[in-house]
């Protein structure tokens, strides 16, 4: 029943706008644009690889990475498009860039979240940007992820034009659905999923994801597919997206496929879960709420290291949120916290690299912090206590994956990534100098020193411990399900690597507590705990038992406290508790982990198969026998060396073949193709593995997206606005062109078009924009039209990602035609009057902008934006009069609690010079049904006469107050104030997830609003241009001034409704006018779209 009233209304409201609007309603098209900036810091020369299905494009220094790229997105492509049923429609292009930090550089994406009027549809475009993360293991599983995401995004919103136009008038579809199904393709079930699902079923009983993180969706969206599969099957995956493509709702498409009502659903996938949980509670702790350091983390912030000062007296931990970080430090002897170190920047629109900053002690008082700053890679040396701190760029590593101090902190030793090859290194701070460990395709990480010695400890995937090999050519030969913790002495670089471990495990983050002791981080019963290597006879216990994962820890071994970032109840946290490393616990294995190491025992398995398979294949392919020779230049594995000896070799026993009674093999079945679909093995069968390249990049271009909206404009009654934005697959060039075509042909027209060029780090435009102004009406024969052209060149320097100053020159003319069809007539046509009159301007226009702000829903953010405009047109010709414009428009949005929002704006705005032009005060943007107010000044600036050059008209600017009528006030300044509490309806209710679009972007606001315009006497005056009034008799030599002590200032109080109307943002506000100290009759006032 609430559906139908909701549709009914939906309806009758947009009737209400097409075909009740009047010609005499008006419009405003252009609006101020704030807005965010990219910044480039290097140049990117471009190239790329191609091969069926992909293109791979790099520059320079990720030309290896890029081809093991393609290569393997080659041979995962029959597995992915399988699971999720369906192929892409073109080529899928992939931009490879070296590290985070250079992939924040590209203008992909730059303010694609802010919001707009409406009626805008996007183009899905087969494109992904890719950050390489600075080791093999994990950039597998970053490709598949990035790749399915966007073929999801492009199954259920772009698959051809007519879904793109369809998709931008449906709901979204939630992000633990698309996300989620995106993460399990890549990593299947992992620990970090099962830690997820474990704590949320254990803590909460909703089955609403609305409220909680990015992340948090994704990781639960995951272990709801991964429920699908184990318990439906996995052709059921694509069975459910392929419904939802089409119906465009996750919860029926489920519903209908699996034959099980969601809400069932849930109650399923919760119990698959907590079923699992029930024991693993039993053997396994939470952290002591009592041992939380860091306070409560409502924010959401991530914890990403935590190291104790070497003489143990202090704890320093970092936080970042969406790039932004700082570093505080902890006395351990009173407790007290300190903020000493901040930096990056907030970027919720781009990927940001959740790894740093690092952490390091140089000594006892001096903190090592390495981070990503102006695209370079910095260790910032902070000494406690001090103001300041020495700053130091690392060279030759695009990514530092770990980093650790030697005593005294002149030399270090680091795990990254030059040309996207991941090793280990020696960086001597002194000299600049960095030198390579490892040199070899294996993936090197969490690299430490012994103390007191320049012996080392670090994780590696390395099957073997030789120095001298070559490790995974291939992607798909990369194991990332077995990382052991291995020991070198850095004087002697020919030596071999100590194995010191041998699980079948992932090791992480190991500390050397003495000579024969490591602590590390291992997964090897499902759930990242602390175990602790004994040199002495080379075992490994488990000493923490925790029953979510640990992120990150120290441990000083002299007080025995133990530091670890674990989650409490849904929150990252910093804990610190003492722990006796000399005891010893084993948990059980989660069942997660006993699968997946079946699943790892059986891929083994079924290799070795795979290898006798193709030895006896060889027999009957004699010419496909590999010759015994070995290259001289061969690299030896010391493992393998002196393995067979050859002094004393003894030979099999030869056996005979017993004829009567000989058995025949049975036929084995080829691995490469068991358990593989018909579909996916003509698909590999017919690739052909052909890649072809490198290839000079090509600036080639697509449409981004297409606007068909409407616009109501003061002057020009009901309009259509249709606009195209192209650009090339960078967005580097742009190009955007729109016409604005009037309901009534006869008022005029807009006809605009720029280019921008966005590639370095000063971006450059040019445009043409045409304004036509039409006034007719046959009872006194008007017939006028007014014409304003601009070209104007551009150029913007962005000083920070949210700081830019701009500056334009433009020539500008204006052109006014009274076409009164009297003037043909000569006795009707003076001399003195001129039927057509051109000006001329040259001028320019500067901007320094500013905008840190967030959006966190539709007309939501979080943030200030602030814009100082001056502009100034200097005459040409002798028709035209200089004058200049100065602007500053301010506005903050702030939350004032999980769902109210108080937005305020601060307006200002003043013309001078020797022909000033008007603000004109009162009424709203995009206003139906609207009203202009009569002037009583002694030249109406709305007002057009025949043989009146009115081309001001064009220059003249309407400025917001609610609950008034256009130009109800007016003068050469203006100042307006805004206030609103915004109520989001869906923020509002907890756990809501509502369906209907008209109910999710539902909003209801109180406002407040003051403003005045003013020509020569500041309202802030007693005596203003407002309240005083000259009297003045032709008959007489006297006059008088007399002040009627009018109010200044207009003032407006009501409230408001927001919603989405098939794509369209409409407003409804219900004002209260106060005028010289009364209350008018209350206002009603529909319009649609834009902020204030």
């Amino acid at each position: 029943m609430v559906r139908d009233y909701t549709r009914l209304l939906q309806a009758s409201f947009f009737a209400l706008i097409l075909f009740i609007a009047t010609p005499q309603t008006q419009a405003q098209t252009y609006k101020v644009e704030f807005g965010k900036n990219r910044i480039q810091y290097k140049y990117f020369d471009w190239n790329y690889y191609a091969s069926e299905n992909f293109e791979v494009y790099f520059y320079n220094g990720g030309r290896d990475i890029a081809y093991k790229t393609i290569e393997y997105l080659e041979e995962e492509f029959s597995r992915i498009t399988e699971t999720i049923g369906y192929p892409p429609f073109a080529k899928i292009r992939v931009f490879l860039y070296n590290s985070v930090v250079d992939k924040q550089q590209s203008n992909v994406g730059v303010n694609a979240g802010d919001f707009t009027v409406g009626g805008q549809t996007d183009f899905v475009q087969s494109q992904v940007e890719l950050a390489y993360s600075g080791d093999y293991t994990s950039f597998k599983e970053k490709v598949i992820y990035s790749i399915t995401e966007m073929l999801i995004e492009e199954m259920l919103y772009g698959g051809n034009i007519a879904e793109m136009f369809q998709s931008s008038f449906t709901n979204p579809i939630p992000l633990w659905f698309t996300g989620g199904i995106a993460r399990y393709v890549s990593v299947g079930w992992d620990s970090k999923s099962d830690d997820a699902v474990r704590e949320y079923v254990s803590t909460t009983t909703e089955d609403s994801f609305v409220k909680l993180t990015p992340e948090m969706n994704i990781l639960l969206g995951q272990s709801i597919w991964n429920f699908i599969a184990q318990k439906y099957g996995q052709r059921s995956i694509s069975n459910i997206l392929n419904l939802a493509r089409i119906i465009r709702n996750e919860e029926n498409s489920i519903e209908r496929t699996l034959g099980v009502p969601f809400d069932q659903f849930m109650k399923e996938w919760r119990v698959f879960y907590s079923n699992t949980n029930v024991e693993l509670r039993k053997s396994y702790k939470l952290p002591n709420e009592a041992n939380r350091v860091s306070g409560k983390n409502r924010n959401g912030m991530s914890f990403t290291d935590v190291k104790f000062s070497p003489d143990g007296k202090f704890l320093a931990y970092s936080r970042m949120s969406q790039g932004q970080f700082s570093i505080k430090v902890l006395n351990m002897a009173n407790n007290d916290e300190k903020e000493i170190f901040n930096g990056g920047l907030k970027l919720n629109d781009q990927e940001v690299d959740m790894e740093y900053p690092l952490l390091s002690w140089a000594d006892s008082t001096t903190l090592g912090i390495v981070y990503a700053e102006d695209g370079r890679n910095i260790v910032a040396v902070k000494r406690l206590g001090t103001k300041g701190e020495q700053k130091i760029e690392i060279p030759l590593l695009s990514k530092i994956q770990s980093f650790d101090f030697k005593d005294g902190g002149r030399f270090a030793v680091m795990t990254g990534a030059i040309n996207d090859v991941p090793n280990a290194f020696t960086y001597n701070l002194v000299r600049g100098q960095v030198r390579k460990i490892s040199d070899d395709y294996y993936d090197e990480r969490d690299i430490t020193f012994y103390p007191g010695s320049n012996q080392i400890v670090f994780i590696s995937n390395r099957k073997t411990d030789s120095v001298f090999v070559d490790g995974p050519q291939t992607l798909k030969e990369v194991e990332g399900n077995q990382f052991n913790l291995y020991a070198y002495d850095i004087d002697y670089p020919d030596s071999s690597f100590k194995k010191l471990t041998n699980a079948l495990a992932v090791a992480k983050r190991p500390k050397v507590v003495d000579g024969n002791f490591v602590l590390y981080l291992s997964d090897q019963q499902g759930i990242n705990n602390i175990y602790k290597f004994n040199g002495y006879d080379s075992t490994s216990v488990q000493i923490t038992d925790f029953l979510y994962g640990i992120k990150a820890y120290d441990y000083h071994p002299e007080s025995r406290m133990l530091a670890f970032v674990s989650s409490q109840n849904g929150e990252e946290s910093v804990f610190l508790k003492t722990i006796d490393i000399g005891s010893s616990m084993f948990s059980p294995v989660t069942p997660r982990r006993a699968l997946e190491v079946a699943r790892i025992l059986a891929e083994r398995r079924r290799s070795r198969i795979g290898k006798q398979y193709n030895q006896l294949d060889s027999l009957s392919n004699p010419e496909k026998l590999p010759t015994s020779t070995r290259s001289p230049l061969q690299k030896l594995d010391s493992l393998k060396e002196g393995a067979i000896n050859t002094e004393a070799y003894e030979f099999e026993a030869q056996t005979k073949v017993d004829t009567r009674d000989y058995r025949f093999e049975k036929p084995s079945e080829d691995p490469n193709v068991s358990g593989r679909s018909f579909l996916s093995i003509y698909q590999n069968a017919n690739a052909g593995n052909t890649i072809q390249g490198p290839t000079n990049y090509e600036n080639r271009f697509q449409t981004n997206n297409v606007v068909t909206t409407f616009v109501i404009d003061e002057l020009r009654s009901f309009s259509q606005l249709l606009e195209i934005e192209m650009n090339d697959y960078l967005r580097n060039h742009r190009f955007k062109g729109g016409v604005l075509i009037p309901l009534s042909f006869s008022s005029g027209y807009d006809v605009y078009g720029e280019y921008e060029y966005l590639k370095n780090r000063i971006d450059l435009s040019a445009g043409y924009y045409r304004k036509s102004i039409v006034r007719m009406n046959a009872s006194n024969f008007l017939n006028q039209r007014f014409n304003k052209s601009t070209f104007n060149l551009g150029l913007s320097y962005p000083f920070t990602h949210k700081l830019r100053l701009e500056f334009n020159p433009f020539f500008t003319q204006t052109k006014y035609i009274d076409r009164d069809i009297r003037l043909l007539i000569p006795s009707n046509n003076p001399a003195q009057y001129v039927s057509e009159i051109t000006s001329d301007y040259l001028g320019f226009n500067s901007s320094l902008v500013f905008d840190n702000t967030i959006v966190t829903g539709t007309n939501l953010h979080q943030g200030t934006r602030a814009k100082i405009r001056y502009e100034t047109h200097l005459k040409m010709n002798q028709n035209a009069v200089s004058f200049s414009n100065l602007e500053v428009d301010v506005r903050h949005y702030y939350k004032l609690n999980r769902a109210i929002y108080l937005a305020g704006r601060a307006y200002f705005g003043s013309y001078y010079g020797n022909a000033p032009k008007k603000y004109l005060l009162g009424g709203v943007d995009n206003w139906a049904f609207n009203t202009i107010e009569s002037s009583n000044a002694e030249i109406n600036p709305l007002e057009f006469q025949t043989l009146f050059d009115n081309s001001d008209v064009l220059f003249h600017q309407f400025t917001n107050l609610r609950g008034y009528n256009y130009n109800t006030f007016q003068g050469r300044n203006v100042m307006t104030f805004s206030g609103e509490l915004r109520f989001p309806i869906n923020q509002l209710m907890s756990n809501s997830d509502l369906k209907s679009n008209f109910l999710r972007n539902l909003q209801f606001v109180a406002f407040y609003d003051i403003g005045s315009a003013w020509d020569d006497l500041s309202p802030f005056k007693k005596k203003n241009n407002l309240n005083i009034e000259e009297i003045r008799n032709d008959n007489s030599p006297f006059s008088a001034v007399i002040n009627n002590f009018s109010n200044p200032w207009l003032q407006s109080t009501g409230v408001g409704v927001r919603t989405m109307l098939f794509g369209f943002f409409s407003r409804i506000d219900f004002s209260f006018p106060i005028r010289n100290f009364e209350t008018l009759d209350p206002k009603l006032q529909l319009s649609f779209g834009y902020d204030f």
